[in-house]
């Protein structure tokens, strides 16, 4: 049963469904990155957690640290938002709320944004902040990486790449919500299109003709469900079950499973895309970033 809180924001949200969905689709894209970033400058954080912007050697990002972490180990978050929005600023309480739970620190990374920058800049941007910690000292199986939605796919494209090149892969993964099929196969994308509070088809549209060719959608660095996914480190998924992207998830655990990886996957009864964003205003946001950092916790030496 879902919480009052979660609730009260699930029927705001279906109250608001129509108004958001015109903004999302008839506002401008600068004009909806602006607003984002706006509304999540002055979020809370918890008292434990600073934060320093850094731009150097090709890397734009933001360090969120705990003043009583685990210097050994590093998140290196990836945010969502549709491959074309989203930002270190937008993205800082949910990662400032991982960082508190597990006391790890971690680095959310400014890649750069569809359309501007299509497939694969974002992707190789991201490559480039994991060798760039590499080179500060960190080791392969001090990295996790994170992410949530379109991020959430960048961390397994992340994986599969390195993968390719012969690089050791980072320690495990988690990823929120993640956005895994730019062909838009996935059941729920239909089974689900009355239930889920927050994204439509056209937000998928939008995502996948800003981010790739049509030629490019399969491709299993576009779209890392149709990847090998043998040899991928311990994964953690977690999803609402009336989201659109329900079985971009469930797909990444039944394929992973029968690949031999180590997977675990939550789907949250009546929660949204996300959801995880409503930490401090949600009980079961809370629980599940506690059941991160169990995760990251629980991984072997």
């Amino acid at each position: 049963m879902l919480s009052n809180e979660a609730q009260c924001i699930r029927e705001a949200l279906f109250r608001n469904y129509a108004s958001n969905v015109d903004f999302a689709l008839n506002t401008p894209l600068h004009e909806q990155r602006r607003i984002w970033e706006e509304g999540a400058m002055n979020a809370p954080l918890p008292e434990s957690i600073s934060t320093e912007m850094i731009a150097e050697e090709g890397i734009s990002a933001e360090w969120v640290r705990h003043s009583q972490a685990e210097s050994r180990k590093v998140i290196l978050y990836l945010h969502g938002g549709g491959n074309s929005q989203g930002s270190s600023i937008t993205h800082r309480k949910l990662v400032g709320h991982i960082v508190h739970y597990s006391k790890v620190n971690a680095l959310t990374l400014n890649y750069s944004l569809a359309p501007e920058n299509p497939f694969p800049a974002g992707l190789m941007d991201a490559k480039h902040a994991w060798q760039w910690l590499s080179e500060k000292g960190y080791r392969p199986e001090d990295i996790i990486l994170g992410g949530d939605s379109s991020g959430g796919g960048l961390v397994l494209s992340l994986f599969l790449l390195l993968k390719n090149e012969n690089y050791p892969l980072p320690h495990a993964g988690f990823l929120l919500s993640p956005m895994l099929d730019y062909t838009l196969s996935g059941d729920s994308i239909s089974s689900c299109a009355e239930k889920d509070p927050m994204i439509i088809i056209e937000d998928l549209r939008q995502t996948v003709a800003y981010y790739c060719s049509d030629a490019e959608t399969s491709n299993p660095l576009v779209s890392p469900l149709f990847g090998d996914l043998t040899g991928l480190p311990p994964l953690l998924i977690q999803t609402g079950s009336e989201e659109l992207l329900l079985d971009d998830a469930t797909r990444l655990a039944k394929q992973a499973t029968e690949a031999g990886v180590n997977v675990q996957i939550e789907v949250w009864n009546g929660l949204w895309h996300v959801f995880q964003s409503s930490v401090g205003k949600v009980p079961e946001a809370n629980r599940a970033i506690r059941r991160i950092a169990s995760f990251i916790h629980s991984l072997p030496l």
